[in-house]
């Protein structure tokens, strides 16, 4: 007998506590993307997020992706990709400024 949502497309979703989320600075930090998005509740609230994984230290985190700058770059790429997923890909993600609601630049890497 199959456990229920043991499936391989629910593997990495889920609300892990022991996540933290990535904090997005001015410099350009390399992420590779583990999640296509999904959405977690924290802080008495649904949050949209994909699990990412820092590839200079190898640690994952959570990236909050509410942010329509960075959801509108995301889609770009998520749709240009061709397969529909954000699964595998890496990207320089950072701010355009320290402002706390500063824009987000997106490149593919």
């Amino acid at each position: 007998m199959e456990t229920p949502n043991n499936d391989d497309k629910f593997q990495g979703f889920g609300d892990d506590p022991n996540l933290t989320h990535l904090r997005v600075g001015t410099e350009p930090q390399i992420i590779e993307i583990l999640t296509d998005p999904y959405v977690i509740y924290r802080s008495n609230r649904y949050a949209p997020v994909v699990k990412v994984k820092d590839v200079s230290s190898d640690k994952e985190y959570i990236l909050y992706i509410s942010s329509t700058s960075l959801a509108q770059e995301l889609e770009d790429i998520r749709t240009l990709d061709g397969d529909g997923s954000l699964v595998g890909i890496t990207i320089a993600v950072n701010k355009d400024s320290d402002d706390r609601f500063a824009k987000y630049e997106v490149s593919v890497e």
